[in-house]
């Protein structure tokens, strides 16, 4: 979990969301439904799963039977306040995927989302070597694109890297994964990042103290979709255009 999101815990009705998480979410809606998974699956476990935001979006959609959020900041005050905020929903929130594994066996297809989770760690096996022996099921990995534009925001957050999608690739394959699809997305954030216009222009804020309004939320979450499917379409073709953002779906 993101330090910034405890703020929020507790006061889920005084904040807007940053359009960089509603958008993020929307891609990765986007992506599930035009992949090879069939849907439903057993099981989707979001490592990294930070607020409940991306897990709970997914249960709204039915796309597994059950629903895990793994992060290291879930104690009991949190994991009964994120119960409370997303109205007891059937999500199993645990703070290590160790827990996971001792508590739970498996059962059936699962998919594993590790989005914006392998830039915090100072060696990417910390999570990836508990995944290296899965069988037949579906991991999605996500990570911040291009170390060129690494800058102060990165530390803010916790970042020790940006990553090409070659890189990501290396990282992966490493631990036998299998990848099945790649690519990047936000691209016109990638064009704009310097000059920053969707975003706040103070670097020392970040995504809980987003207030811009309703009309400019729809409007960047609008282009933002328009440009995931930009994407799509020319990587159809063989063009991968490269944006703010890369993912490798992969499979065991």
């Amino acid at each position: 979990m993101d330090i910034t999101e405890f703020l929020r815990l507790k006061n889920q009705n005084i904040y807007h969301r940053h359009p960089w998480e509603t958008s993020r979410k929307n891609v990765l809606l986007q992506f599930l439904q035009q992949s090879s998974i069939a849907f439903p699956v057993k099981r989707i476990v979001d490592i990294g799963g930070g607020d409940g935001y991306v897990i709970n979006s997914l249960l709204e959609k039915n796309m597994a039977e059950e629903y895990f959020a793994i992060d290291t900041a879930y104690n009991e005050e949190v994991v009964n306040q994120l119960t409370k905020n997303y109205n007891h929903s059937k999500v199993h929130y645990l703070n290590n995927l160790e827990g996971y594994y001792t508590d739970y066996t498996p059962n059936g297809t699962t998919l594993f989302l590790c989005m914006d989770v392998l830039e915090h760690l100072q060696e990417e096996g910390e999570v990836l070597e508990y995944l290296q022996n899965e069988k037949d099921n579906y991991f999605f990995f996500a990570v911040p694109a291009f170390q060129s534009v690494f800058s102060y925001h990165d530390e803010l957050l916790g970042h020790y890297r940006r990553y090409s999608l070659i890189q990501l690739e290396t990282v992966l394959k490493k631990y036998n994964f299998s990848i099945q699809d790649k690519g990047y997305y936000f691209t016109s954030l990638l064009l704009f990042r310097k000059l920053d216009n969707f975003f706040q222009k103070n670097r020392k804020e970040t995504i809980v103290e987003w207030n811009g309004n309703k009309s400019k939320e729809n409007l960047i979450n609008t282009i933002l979709c328009l440009d995931f499917k930009l994407n799509l379409l020319f990587k159809k073709i063989g063009i991968h255009l490269p944006g703010l953002s890369c993912y490798c779906l992969c499979k065991k």
